[in-house]
């Protein structure tokens, strides 16, 4: 995907979950409340983009061992 793509991705998830702090009353209340809920989106972003990297790395794995090779004579002197 392009940059652009992510930021608003990033952005829209951001703006959710500050929106969600601040309609649930209860335990966030108040400013603190707020900020909580951007730290967990936050690491919850990261979280996310560790696993999409963790994906990529196995399914180019999967990819390397159902790859047929090919084997090249090599003739020393």
């Amino acid at each position: 995907m392009e940059r652009g793509t992510w930021t608003f991705i990033i952005v829209t998830l951001f703006l959710g979950t500050v929106t969600a702090a601040a309609a649930v009353p209860g335990v966030m209340d108040g400013f603190g409340g707020i900020i909580i809920a951007i730290f967990l989106a936050y690491c919850a972003i990261i979280v996310i983009a560790q696993l999409f990297s963790a994906l990529f790395a196995v399914q180019q794995i999967i990819e390397g061992y159902f790859e047929k090779k090919t084997s090249i004579r090599v003739e020393l002197r």
